[in-house]
């Protein structure tokens, strides 16, 4: 793949991503990683290194997207922004130790436990029927919100999920958040988590000297420019989207494209594994 091939293909699945994050309230990150990865190695790196960059790019791609997301939900009256902030800031903690988990492990076990935790996701926003549109239902309890911070930094930092992909099913099946509620709110402890991840990737790949250009450690600004700048743009469209489509509709979405990219990924680290 020539370069110019790369940058075009960079820019259209940072658009997708953007879309994504604001339309679902998560980070982008189950369709970037498993794209990145699949460029990297066809373009002959170590699988390591490249789940490793993928991780660590994807993370401070999501960062920015997440922020403009919140900011479009927010305008919106969709995000409780003390629950938010509870669990973005428990969040950020333990993103910052998943992160670190993640630098010892290898890229077989990486794409598994990625793959393993989206297709939970799927499976377990699909057997929720009932749209629960009472808001008086939900939970004030700050200890449970802590500990879905804790849940959901931990795999951001771990596989470089923003926490969407965890959070949103939590907010809905366990503490009965109405779906657009429950994406707003994720939104913005994205914001927090993925900032964590980015911080941890940071100080652990101090030294790290990677073959693949222009990297600094485990992050790439190449490809995180090219990601980055049409995710903003339409991360803004997906939030507005979100707001215009049938909850169930958002939900049915998040499942089919959830359980693809978690099947692709638990088969691309049995591969790996077995190589």
């Amino acid at each position: 793949m020539t370069l110019l091939i790369i940058f075009c293909i960079l820019l259209i699945g940072g658009a997708a991503a953007g879309t994504f994050a604001g339309f679902l309230g998560i980070g982008g990150a189950f369709l970037l990683i498993p794209f990145q990865l699949y460029i990297l190695t066809e373009l002959g790196y170590p699988p390591d290194i490249s789940m490793k960059t993928a991780v660590a790019t994807t993370l401070c791609f999501t960062f920015p997207i997440a922020f403009n997301s919140a900011y479009t939900h927010s305008k919106k009256g969709t995000i409780l922004w003390e629950k938010a902030v509870i669990i973005g800031m428990s969040g950020f903690i333990f993103s910052f130790l998943g992160s670190y988990i993640a630098t010892l492990l290898s890229a077989a076990y990486l794409c598994i436990i990625f793959g393993a935790i989206v297709l939970a996701a799927s499976l377990k926003i699909t057997s929720n029927k009932n749209e629960n549109e009472d808001e008086n239902k939900i939970s004030e309890n700050s200890i449970i919100y802590i500990i879905f911070g804790m849940i959901m930094g931990l795999a951001s930092g771990l596989v470089g999920i923003g926490g969407g992909l965890i959070l949103v099913p939590l907010l809905i099946l366990l503490l009965k958040f109405p779906m657009r509620k429950a994406v707003g709110l994720s939104s913005a402890a994205i914001a927090f988590t993925s900032a964590g991840g980015v911080c941890g990737y940071i100080i652990n790949s101090i030294g790290v000297v990677s073959p693949i250009p222009y990297s600094f450690g485990y992050i790439n600004p190449v490809f995180w420019i090219a990601l980055v700048i049409p995710g903003v743009i339409f991360s803004r469209f997906g939030a507005t989207l979100s707001h215009k489509t049938d909850p169930k509709k958002i939900r049915l979405i998040f499942s089919i494209v959830a359980f693809l990219i978690g099947s692709f990924m638990i088969f691309k680290g049995a591969t790996l594994w077995m190589a």
